[in-house]
């Protein structure tokens, strides 16, 4: 009764062993690979899917590799590269990469770690040979965009039958020997300055060129006015000789008595000290009199 008792707790734990055996479980950033007797059988929740959830296996029969569906990022440090121009760099980059056929992956790398060492030797390759053909300042502030295009595309294209696909391929970090990069922003440095007094110097060109033209402007407006203020004065002198003319004809001795008291108040003004005697309070009677002789 006891050897029964036993039988039955190994067969139930056998039961619940291959139970919990016979399935597994596929998160939406996963992808698996089934295998049976070590041969890819099927994928699930391959890129391009949505496959995520619970299924079945074979116990012992089938094994289930889980692979990542995300994008899987590679810090690649300390990469040296020689410049066209024969300066050296210590370069930093980043590889954004995913995998993009699990059976191609699973067939050539097995693992992440084994896709990761290759993945970095490739991309250090083509850095270095990318990075060989140019100078360093196009390196560090001309070209950059243009070159992680070209590495990303020739990484690609080296791992194209591997089941990866890389997403991105950037420059972190270059760093320049002391002396380098010294030299080098000496350089950069010297050519702003030189773009700076060039820009000046046209500045300055420019604004003597604008004081000149509004100095001549100025010069023409002032002959114009002062022309049309003579045409004007001696339209009003003119005027005002027509009417004194007119008023003259009109009556010339009241227009000589006027003219009379109008030149003994101009010649006698505000502060002349006169001496006269008590005959010679009508001082302005002489301006008058002498108007009616003169006839003016």
């Amino acid at each position: 009764m006891r050897s029964f008792g036993w039988l039955t707790l190994i067969i139930a734990g056998i039961v619940i062993l291959v139970a919990v055996n016979s399935f597994y479980v596929v998160r939406q950033d996963e992808q698996a690979l089934v295998l049976q007797v070590g041969e890819p059988k099927e994928v699930r929740n391959a890129p391009g899917t949505d496959q995520a959830g619970l299924y079945l296996k074979i116990p012992v029969i089938q094994q289930v590799e889980i692979l990542d569906k995300k994008n899987l990022g590679l810090d690649i440090e300390n990469i040296e590269v020689l410049a066209s121009d024969q300066r050296r760099l210590t370069v930093d980059a980043f590889v954004r990469w995913r995998i993009s056929d699990p059976l191609k992956f699973y067939q050539r790398f097995r693992t992440e770690t084994a896709a990761s060492a290759q993945l970095m030797r490739i991309t250090t390759s083509t850095i270095r040979e990318e990075l060989g053909d140019v100078r360093v300042p196009e390196i560090i502030s001309g070209q950059r965009a243009q070159l992680m295009d070209r590495i990303r595309e020739k990484v690609n294209t080296g791992l194209v039958d591997d089941g990866i696909d890389i997403i991105d391929v950037r420059i972190r970090q270059a760093d320049l020997p002391h002396e380098v990069a010294d030299g080098v922003y000496s350089r950069m440095q010297t050519a702003r300055k030189q773009e700076a007094q060039r820009i000046r110097a046209e500045g300055e060109e420019r604004a003597r060129l604008i004081r000149a033209q509004a100095e001549r402007e100025k010069t023409v407006l002032e002959a114009q006015a002062r022309e049309q203020a003579e045409k004007i004065r001696g339209e009003g002198d003119a005027k005002s000789t027509e009417i004194y003319a007119q008023a003259y004809n009109r009556d010339p001795e009241f227009f000589r008595f006027q003219r009379a008291l109008i030149a003994c108040e101009k010649a006698i003004q505000k502060g002349t000290r006169l001496v006269v005697g008590p005959n010679g309070l009508g001082i302005c009677d002489e301006f008058i009199k002498s108007a009616r002789e003169n006839g003016g």
